[in-house]
């Protein structure tokens, strides 16, 4: 297709100068372009020629007479819609039907809804905020729907439990929308249809905060008594919680407990704490770094504490105390008796030459001491010496094939049960041959009873 060229009344035509706004180099510049900058701005529209001529220009190729007539119902006054004459910043964007599309505005229309997608995706990124009452905190979960948003909040504020009195609006820059079904819909896509709606996108452009929050705010349409305001977290000191800005509170005590502490205009709430599930799940016990006590050193102080209980020539059972340790260089267990006097429910132990053994090298593990034939439980005696850091055992009933076993931790002066099967290997047990049962059988009047 040859060059444009201008064509007025008479055959006169003018040749458009070689950057006129349909250039490629002009389009290829649009790239640049802000999307708030009007690309008219400081342009004055050209005045329509005088006479019934002015009516009549049109863009014609070359070639083309250019002479075809105005339409008959066209205002001589007034340019046509297409005319190069017409103020550009009343052209509308999208053609009308018949017009043919406008390839520059097309092309503006494009680029500024790139630019405003780019510059809006630090928003879009932004996490929606939970907010109530003074709280406010980032949605991570941006699958989940309204409704288990409340039942995560239950805890912390319990007059979220009738999910009937609850409602919910997002908040986004001066757009708020309600939730019509917070059982279904998603946070993450109720977030992103307001993002992608032109009524938030001119919001951004005429608003001074660049940067709106999406907020998430339930509102509770029936409040119930004992409502929470402010948001929780743990602290070592009293102090420390009251320095802070949150209402809702968990302070370990001296005595313990875990307590929790809320605040509203009313004053200070406190009281112990349950079931904190801000706080991870603890359990007493004991988790071994060393391998168990192997059951040859366990029989060699059980036949000790038999010979002892048997009288050993004193007429009464005795009880006796042995120490376990564990060698580190040579990775092994070895038992060492300190030096005692022993009586029928009492052990004297002289812990002299404990210190004759290089601690850097053993590590006293755990202490084994008997009850003869009594049960095997720690007594008041017990609790009383046994302080330091490390494994308890007691043995009882030692008159029987199987002796009582039972075992403990010591933790600060706190004592913890554990079983003896976590220290201690097992008892070995031998399988018999199977070829035995082949020679055993079973009487027929034992049959008909069974």
């Amino acid at each position: 297709m040859s060059d444009p060229v201008f064509t007025f009344p008479g055959g006169e035509t003018v040749q458009p100068p070689e950057d006129d706004i349909f250039s490629a180099d002009v389009f290829a510049g649009l790239g640049s372009m802000d999307v708030d900058e009007d690309p008219f701005a400081g342009m004055e529209p050209m005045a329509p020629f005088a006479g019934e001529a002015a009516a009549s220009t049109t863009l014609v190729e070359s070639g083309s007479t250019g002479t075809e007539p105005p339409a008959p119902d066209q205002a001589a006054d007034k340019p046509p819609a297409d005319s190069a004459c017409q103020d550009p910043s009343q052209t509308p964007r999208a053609a009308k039907a018949g017009e043919e599309a406008n390839p520059l505005l097309a092309a503006m229309d494009l680029q500024e809804a790139a630019n405003a997608r780019k510059a809006a995706e630090p928003i879009y990124a932004q996490l929606p905020l939970f907010s109530y009452n003074g709280n406010r905190e980032p949605i991570e979960d941006l699958e989940q729907t309204f409704e288990q948003l409340r039942l995560s909040k239950l805890e912390d504020f319990p007059e979220f439990e009738e999910a009937q009195n609850l409602s919910w609006i997002v908040a986004y820059g001066s757009i708020e929308k309600k939730v019509a079904d917070p059982y279904k819909e998603q946070i993450g896509n109720f977030k992103r249809s307001i993002e992608s709606s032109k009524e938030f996108l001119a919001d951004l452009k005429k608003s001074k905060d660049k940067h709106p929050k999406c907020i998430v705010k339930p509102t509770v349409r029936m409040q119930k008594k004992g409502t929470a305001s402010g948001y929780k977290a743990a602290f070592l000191h009293m102090a420390e919680a009251r320095a802070s800005d949150k209402t809702i509170a968990f302070i370990p005590a001296r005595d313990g407990q875990v307590y929790e502490r809320r605040v509203n205009d009313a004053g200070e709430f406190l009281t112990p704490a349950s079931n904190v599930t801000l706080l991870d799940e603890v359990k007493a016990g004991f988790t071994p770094s060393l391998p168990r006590i192997p059951y040859q050193l366990l029989e060699q102080a059980l036949s000790l504490f038999r010979y002892l209980m048997n009288g050993s020539g004193q007429g009464r059972p005795l009880e006796a105390l042995v120490h376990i340790y564990w060698d580190r260089q040579e990775k092994r267990y070895f038992l060492h008796v300190p030096e005692q006097t022993v009586g029928k429910e009492s052990i004297e132990a002289v812990l002299e030459d404990e210190d004759l053994l290089d601690k850097t090298r053993y590590l006293h593990y755990a202490d084994l001491h008997s009850h003869n034939d009594m049960p095997a439980r720690f007594s008041r005696t017990d609790d009383r010496d046994e302080r330091a850091n490390r494994v308890y055992l007691v043995a009882g009933r030692l008159d029987r094939y199987f002796p009582e076993l039972r075992a403990r931790i010591c933790n600060g002066g706190h004592f913890c049960a554990i079983p003896p099967e976590q220290v201690l290997e097992p008892i070995p047990t031998a399988q018999f041959p199977v070829q035995w049962l082949e020679r055993i059988h079973t009487r027929p009047d034992c049959e008909a009873a069974a």
